[in-house]
């Protein structure tokens, strides 16, 4: 395109952008697309300083920042599931996160033992945590059972050696609020 062919599309019109020079009598300013320009040339410039900057650092440090950074992206996914979930077992977060961001590199049969091992450290997690609930109040099974209206505190007892139910992992969520322990690691 010829110099006075682009000339004739700039225009100034008193109704459009307070009549400041325009493309084609759009709302495009000439000075606002000069400045786009200049934006992404000088954002080329630093994007080039910055490869240039990372190009020239020792091994161990380019090492060091792809560490933080994973690190950093870890910690991120990990807090907002604890923010979402705040009394949560630390293997439940780490299994959401590898969930998210690992499980397209195993294989199915790889995948389900690390979900059965991590969901196996879960159950564990909150077994401790309902034993040092258990332990502080110092509740018995049958002092358990006597608050569930059940017959049995070795009912109460076989359920919770098994999987812990629902209802204890509650019981363990209000008692560590009231306790003010809610997830220790809500720190990213």
């Amino acid at each position: 395109m010829k110099e006075n062919e682009l000339l004739q599309r700039i225009t100034i019109l008193p109704e459009v952008c307070h009549g400041k020079p325009t493309i084609g009598g759009l709302r495009y300013t000439v000075e606002g697309i000069l400045d786009y320009f200049e934006l992404i040339n000088s954002s080329k410039e630093a994007e080039l300083a910055y490869a240039n900057w990372y190009y020239h650092l020792p091994n161990e440090r380019k090492a060091q920042i792809m560490s933080d950074t994973f690190e950093f992206g870890v910690n991120t996914v990990l807090y907002n599931y604890r923010k979402a979930h705040p009394f949560c077992a630390e293997a439940e977060a780490l299994l959401f996160y590898m969930e998210q961001n690992l499980k397209s590199h195993f294989s199915e049969s790889t995948w389900a033992f690390v979900r059965k091992t991590m969901e196996e450290k879960a159950e564990q997690e909150w077994k401790k945590r309902f034993k040092a609930m258990k332990d502080d109040l110092d509740w018995s099974y049958t002092d358990m059972a006597n608050i569930m209206d059940s017959d049995s505190a070795d009912a109460v007892k076989s359920s919770v050696s098994r999987k812990l139910p629902g209802f204890a992992k509650l019981a363990i969520g209000v008692y560590e609020s009231m306790q003010g322990k809610v997830s220790k690691s809500i720190n990213p």
